[in-house]
């Protein structure tokens, strides 16, 4: 092959490419003036590019992407509900995602299932001992809403067996709230056992200090802090212990929504 003309053809493909590029970027800078696209992209022309890059690889509409597309501490990640919405419109299976719900509470479980167009039956299933085993339980999610959680964690898990060119290697934002919730060191606690002299207590009010102190190195309120000492009985160690793991899981609440 001549070889001036791959040359040619290379500086062409370039200059197209840097072309569309710069078309997709003054684009992007339009729709991230806009105020009725969601928040998250107000104002960030850069995510506006990836969106609108990302709308075109998966053939959908650039708004119904970033209303199903969040930025969770840092990263991207789709909605449990849009991954289930892109794999039924996937055109991959011959029915849509169902969800078989089995037993409750601690053995509570989901089954993600659809068949393939050749008749193949396809499934995942996530249940309640994964979710402990994994550290996901220390999302709250898991106790106020935890069939829910189970019907996006399969969706998730199916779409990565069957079908993982709908995610593209991004993760749903269950997924990245449930890493960063089992990475969650447990907060140190005081055990639970009645003050017996005078240096119990002491140790107790010690405990007390060190929690207040760190609550206000890490910005809470001193106000919210001090409100809370004043209904602290000093001389009674269960108060002082509720007071200081009530503290405890305020403080950790509060770094969790900085991060």
């Amino acid at each position: 092959m001549n070889k001036e003309l791959v040359g040619k053809d290379a500086n062409t493909g370039t200059a197209l490419f840097v072309q569309e590029s710069e078309r997709v970027f003054k684009l992007a800078e339009f729709l991230a003036s806009s105020d009725i696209i969601p928040k998250h992209f107000q104002g960030k022309k850069a995510n506006c590019f990836i969106a609108l890059e990302m709308s075109q690889r998966l053939g959908i509409n650039f708004f119904e992407l970033v209303n199903g597309l969040y930025v969770v501490h840092g990263s991207p990640g789709f909605s449990g509900a849009f991954i289930i919405s892109l794999i039924n419109r996937s055109d991959l299976f011959k029915t849509d995602l169902n969800f078989k719900i089995e037993g409750e509470k601690e053995n509570l479980k989901v089954v993600a299932w659809a068949y393939k167009k050749s008749g193949q039956l396809c499934k995942a299933e996530v249940g309640m001992d994964m979710a402990k085993a994994e550290g996901w339980v220390k999302n709250p999610k898991y106790k106020t809403m935890p069939e829910q959680m189970l019907i996006y964690r399969s969706a998730a898990f199916f779409c990565r067996r069957y079908c993982p060119q709908i995610l593209m290697g991004a993760k749903t934002m269950d997924e990245i709230e449930d890493i960063r919730f089992s990475s969650q060191k447990e907060p140190e606690t005081i055990q639970m056992k009645k003050a017996s002299s005078k240096d119990d207590l002491n140790d107790l009010h010690q405990s007390l200090e060190n929690i207040m102190k760190e609550s206000l190195d890490a910005g809470i309120h001193p106000n919210a802090i001090d409100m809370i000492y004043k209904r602290v009985n000093i001389d009674d160690s269960d108060n002082i212990r509720a007071a200081i793991k009530f503290l405890t899981d305020m403080l950790e609440d509060y770094k969790s929504k900085k991060e």
